[in-house]
């Protein structure tokens, strides 16, 4: 996928709905496909249009980076103890700030661009589902592509499903454009059998490199059953009373057993591991050994899509884009995600200050980044020190645009299953064996020194196994786009906001108005009122 032809929209002419007349256009993806779909070049072209959707800047014209490239980093990790908004620096995009303080409606224009993108996502998956196998090819290469197509558009219903809940299901290339919204059960269970389909028919690794495998279908599974059981375990939208967005229909005790299936099946037979050291995850200059562990990527580059991760808008240290590598500053870290780890702990090393220097680097595998200040006592320079981009004149030298990042963004890592499989085995019973799961990842955490590691153990156990655990997932994965999914499935966001400190960092925070303005509606997005508004079919979430 890091090489796309950018022939590619054009040659499979994907017109997506709510276009340019906006409340008169159908809501979702049409197309003219003509002579295509005849050979295998045009098969793997519109898989390649399926990966796409990742990352694009806009789908015909439309959306402004609108999933992984940037949108979904607003929704999934805002309004938490995860990061903030500098809204200093943000108030020229308005559509960004409400995930900071929860006054997104259904208008706000990132809501419907995401919600849009994901849909044609979606239809891309249902030509490549529906026409490829009809094409003379390489009968194993064909499966794979159809699988491949199946497993994103059940990570794409999936994501819809956690954001909104029960959506409308679209399985085919000529859907009916009044559907309504499908149950919260039937968006999961299509997601799953997506996912099961692509498990049964893809490698442990895929031949083209950084593109999704077998157990990138079963590290999925593993999070929709525990989102499932946890959800219905703690009365997730209990008390919204809202039908549609009900996880009464689960079965706690099978679904977690389920979730202990793929966990496990992944950390016996995947042959992932866990990266040392724990930083290089997140760099361009070390992003093909990172592959070891990151089992689910959106690749991001020059050479041809020209498709980047809108880096500067993201949760890099402040500094400026164009002489070190800084970001914008639209993100920073709140004081409880820095504050969960000991000073023991090594991933204390991705929290920094900004970014000053333009003389002062370290070099990695030939690749110079800027070092940020140190982290000043009061916090106020606080900033997320993961993912950083290297020299820009470097950079650009390679052919990135200046705002452009150029390091992979996994949506999936090993150290993930390995917390799953650590909360699955303890609601199974295994407490002892959740523990041990627990250590292995504290353990890398601490270069294996094996004192730190028996240092933080200490300081971090909780009476509760699983507050323990939560703790532990924000720890590793912060700024990562799990912390919002996983309180809300949790029961935890209402208490977690009500609780964040009301402490001003720095100059553009409003904490205060981050806890007044959460309702417990606010753990479902609205469904955009431009798709109200062209489907009468479609009902709104409650409160909105």
């Amino acid at each position: 996928m890091n090489r796309i032809l950018t022939i590619m929209i054009a040659a499979l002419a994907l017109v997506c709905g709510s276009c340019k007349k906006l409340l008169e256009e159908k809501p979702y993806s049409v197309v003219s496909t003509g002579n295509f779909y005849q050979t295998a070049s045009d098969a793997e072209l519109a898989l390649t249009g399926v990966y796409d959707v990742l990352n694009t800047p806009s789908v015909q014209g439309l959306g402004n980076q609108a999933l992984w490239g940037r949108g979904i980093h607003y929704m999934t990790n805002l309004g938490v103890d995860d990061l903030t908004q500098d809204v200093r620096f943000s108030v020229g995009v308005p559509e960004l700030v409400p995930f900071y303080n929860y006054t997104y409606t259904s208008e706000n224009l990132l809501i419907w661009y995401s919600y849009f993108t994901f849909y044609a996502g979606i239809n891309r998956a249902n030509f490549v589902i529906d026409k490829v196998p009809s094409i003379n090819m390489n009968a194993a290469r064909r499966a794979q592509i159809v699988g491949e197509a199946k497993l994103l558009r059940g990570l794409f219903y999936t994501y819809l499903s956690w954001l909104w809940g029960g959506v409308p299901v679209i399985t085919k290339t000529d859907p009916d454009f009044t559907s309504p919204r499908s149950t919260l059960q039937q968006v999961l269970q299509q997601a799953k059998d997506d996912l099961k389909a692509a498990y049964d028919v893809l490698p442990s690794r895929n031949a083209i490199a950084g593109r999704m495998n077998k157990y990138s279908a079963s590290g999925f599974l593993a999070k929709v059953y525990l989102y499932e059981a946890s959800g219905k375990q703690n009365n997730v939208g209990k008390d919204l009373n809202f039908p549609l967005n009900s996880l009464d229909y689960v079965d706690v005790a099978a679904s977690y057993a389920e979730a202990l299936k793929y966990c496990k099946d992944i950390y016996d037979n995947s042959g992932y591991k866990l990266l040392r050291p724990y930083n290089n995850l997140f760099l361009s200059a070390t992003e093909v050994s990172a592959r070891d562990e990151n089992m689910m990527i959106v690749q991001s580059g020059a050479g041809g899509n020209q498709e980047y991760i809108l880096f500067s808008q993201l949760s890099g240290p402040r500094g400026n884009t164009r002489d070190n590598s800084g970001t914008s500053g639209f993100l920073r870290p709140v004081r409880e995600s820095y504050t969960k780890l000991n000073a023991n702990d090594g991933r204390i090393s991705t929290f920094s200050g900004l970014l000053n220097t333009t003389t002062n680097f370290t070099t990695v595998n030939g690749y110079k980044y800027y070092t940020p200040d140190p982290i000043a006592a009061n916090l106020a320079n606080l900033s997320t020190n993961k993912w950083r981009e290297d020299d820009t004149k470097a950079r650009a030298a390679r052919g990135v645009v200046v705002w452009g990042g150029e390091a992979d963004f996994a949506i999936l890592r090993f150290a993930d299953i390995i917390l799953m499989y650590a909360e699955a085995r303890f609601q199974t019973g295994d407490e002892a064996g959740a523990r041990t799961l627990l250590r292995e990842v504290r353990l890398r955490a601490c270069a294996d020194d094996v004192a730190k590691t028996n240092l933080i153990t200490t300081a971090y156990l909780k009476p509760s196994f699983m507050d323990e655990l939560m703790d532990e997932r924000g720890r590793e994965l912060a700024a990562e786009g799990w912390r919002r999914i996983d309180l809300i499935r949790t029961g935890r966001i209402a208490s977690v906001v009500s609780n964040l400190s009301t402490t001003v960092l720095f100059t553009g925070q409003d904490p205060v108005s981050v806890r007044q303005n959460f309702q417990p509606y606010k753990i479902w997005y609205p469904i955009p009122s431009r798709d109200i508004a062209t489907n009468p079919s479609l009902i709104q979430n409650p409160g909105y």
